[in-house]
């Protein structure tokens, strides 16, 4: 279902011809059992389609919506643009198990085992649309549940979203006073991670809904473009040892084998950063140092720059120290780059002065 269900999510979504045929054949209290096939000449040569009507037009909501009216099965062209055959009888290898109830999704589920096609049932009695693609199976949503779920997913992202930019405001403080503690990154580990994790959950009802997605589409856009950035570049920057990824994004792989329910544990996410403590206090007694990752990536200088400076300098302490000049005379960096960072460094001088902290 995995390899299908992108194409199918397109197929069915909301306002789409062939959703606009099943919703009509929902809202008549009708069912319907549709095969899915290119080569339905095959079927037909052995048998699992019986013939009852050869169509062969192009599909329209209305059409589907009539032909359901009779008994038997339709069969369409793999994307669903064409009907090829109506009021067919499907007849499936007796020895495939299934677990569905009711004839209809029975046959479905048995024949889509099968032929390793799509076939979708609709159920006249449950109101539900179940796409079946080999041994997995889809139930589709309403559009009205589509709606809710997904502004549902998006509002908690949102806010987890919100949470972790504050974090950042208090991390950003905490580097100027060089009081940034294993607890605070972790906890902000945590948030991003959430933030991205919830957001990506959504795309399957954004992929559902379609073009009725709206803002809620823009909305999961701009937090995948930004926060896995930012996020990737705190954790490159507080890890216990160098990392070696092309990407800031490349960065929360450290975590994927984490399940979502567990990104709370802050230890288990210290854990990853390459720090074992199993208390609170340990936790907030842990200091650590930026290695300045997050500063110079902000100044969209090129990664191979950014390792060369760190590889050098190690930390965000000895780099504000560092003169033009110093900089100037790394290889591949010169006169341009080093303003480049020389500002971004002055920037960070001046927030530590108005803070009130130091890095000496």
């Amino acid at each position: 279902m995995k390899e299908m269900l992108p194409e199918l999510l397109t197929m069915m979504a909301p306002g789409k011809p062939l959703r606009k045929g099943l919703d009509r054949i929902m809202d008549a209290n009708l069912g319907v059992l549709m095969f899915f096939v290119e080569d339905a000449q095959k079927y037909i040569d052995t048998n699992v389609i019986q013939l009852g009507f050869k169509i062969d037009i192009d599909f329209e909501p209305e059409k589907l919506y009539e032909l359901a009216k009779m008994d038997g099965a339709i069969v369409l062209n793999r994307d669903g643009s064409r009907i090829l055959y109506a009021n067919v009888q499907l007849n499936t290898d007796s020895s495939i198990p299934s677990s569905e109830t009711g004839m209809r999704h029975r046959t479905a589920h048995k024949l889509a085992i099968q032929s390793q096609k799509l076939v979708i049932a609709v159920s006249k009695r449950r109101s539900t649309i179940s796409a079946f693609y080999g041994k997995e199976k889809y139930e589709l949503l309403s559009e009205a549940v589509l709606f809710s779920r997904l502004n549902q997913e998006i509002t908690i992202a949102q806010r987890y979203k919100q949470n972790f930019y504050e974090l950042i405001e208090v991390l950003n403080s905490e580097e100027s006073s060089n009081t940034v503690s294993l607890y605070d990154v972790s906890e902000i580990i945590s948030k991003g991670l959430l933030t991205v994790r919830i957001t990506q959950r959504s795309e399957i009802y954004l992929k559902e809904m379609g073009d009725l997605a709206g803002s809620a589409y823009l909305e999961h856009r701009e937090i995948l473009s930004t926060v896995p950035k930012v996020l990737g570049a705190i954790i490159i920057d507080y890890t216990a040892s160098v990392p070696e990824f092309d990407s800031c994004e490349e960065a929360l792989s450290m975590f994927d084998s984490i399940k979502t329910e567990n990104l709370l544990d802050l230890f288990l996410i210290a854990q990853r950063l390459g720090y074992k403590k199993d208390s609170d206090e340990g936790l907030k007694e842990t200091i650590l140092t930026p290695r300045a990752f997050r500063l110079l990536y902000s100044t969209k200088l090129p990664q191979t720059s950014i390792k060369t400076i760190i590889g050098k300098y190690e930390n965000l302490t000895n780099l504000l120290n560092v003169s033009l000049d110093e900089l100037s005379a790394i290889g591949g960096i010169g006169k341009r780059k080093a303003r480049i960072i020389t500002s971004a460094l002055m920037r960070k001088k001046m927030q530590n002065e108005f803070e009130g902290g130091s890095y000496q």
